[in-house]
């Protein structure tokens, strides 16, 4: 799925989004940790909140959220 494309799961529909990209170097800046570990990790929770979420409305800011605390608990080299 490119960035443009929506996914439909579950009969709801779940708009990507447009600025994924721009979402995961904010929190690669915020948390000072590698562009590839961050996109790794908010590519994985993006996919499982879209499987099981209820309200997709939200899921934007909760795999930031998400995403941010599994990277403050990483340790730093």
């Amino acid at each position: 799925m490119n960035e443009d494309e929506s996914l439909v799961m579950g009969g709801q529909q779940f708009v990507g989004p447009a600025n994924a990209d721009t979402e995961i170097e904010l929190l690669a800046r915020e948390t000072q940790m590698p562009l590839e570990l961050v996109e790794t990790l908010y590519t994985r929770e993006r996919a499982r909140l879209e499987r099981t979420a209820r309200i997709k409305t939200y899921i934007p800011v909760l795999i930031h959220r998400h995403v941010k605390a599994m990277l403050l608990q990483q340790p730093r080299h």
